[in-house]
């Protein structure tokens, strides 16, 4: 048996429908479809409120108390000499503690560089914020002079207690001496 509703042959499960039939609506043509006006462009959104930390005054660069160049080199040579002479101290004990001996042996001469090394480098850092002209070239010259001083004309007493004092003094005249030969014979620089 045809179902004419649905065109299948054979029983159906569905309910039968009551009533009438709906007429089948007769498609009317559409109307042509009329472009719609473009969107007006959204403003920007303004940007997020980032929420900011209040603002810190620049820290005004460290620099120690204005001296003259020259005083300023003798003090500094001071300090410097202090700093060898603590550092050569300090690595005396450390091989001591480590072997039993004061001599560092083969280290001895590789730590000696590292202490003067440092100590170039520290007295570099001073002078700048000394604000003494060339303090690279100033705090190399003083520490190598030193260095040189004390192994020509020291190195039998450079254990004793003497040296403490005696070895600040001759870095605070080898720095004196260097700062003279910068300012003397260095060019100023050109703009």
């Amino acid at each position: 048996m045809v179902d004419d509703d649905t065109g299948r042959d054979g029983p159906s499960l569905e309910l039968p429908k009551l009533g009438r039939r709906r007429p089948t609506a007769t498609k009317e043509p559409k109307p042509p479809k009329v472009p719609k006006a473009p969107k007006p462009p959204k403003p920007p959104k303004p940007p997020k409120q980032v929420e900011t930390k209040p603002e810190r005054r620049p820290r005004p660069p460290v620099r120690l108390p204005h001296l003259d160049g020259m005083l300023a080199a003798v003090l500094i040579g001071l300090v410097v000499g202090l700093g060898i002479v603590g550092l050569t101290w300090a690595s005396l004990r450390g091989c001591e503690a480590v072997q039993g001996t004061s001599s560092c042996g083969g280290v001895g001469y590789p730590m000696l560089g590292v202490i003067l090394a440092a100590m170039v480098v520290v007295g570099a850092v001073l002078l700048r914020l000394a604000q003494v002209p060339e303090p690279g070239s100033t705090s190399f010259l003083a520490v190598g002079l030193t260095a040189v001083l004390a192994l020509m004309f020291l190195v039998d007493s450079l254990l004793d207690r003497a040296m403490i004092v005696v070895l600040p003094l001759i870095c605070a005249g080898s720095f004196a001496a260097a700062h003279w030969v910068t300012r003397t014979f260095v060019e100023p620089p050109t703009d």
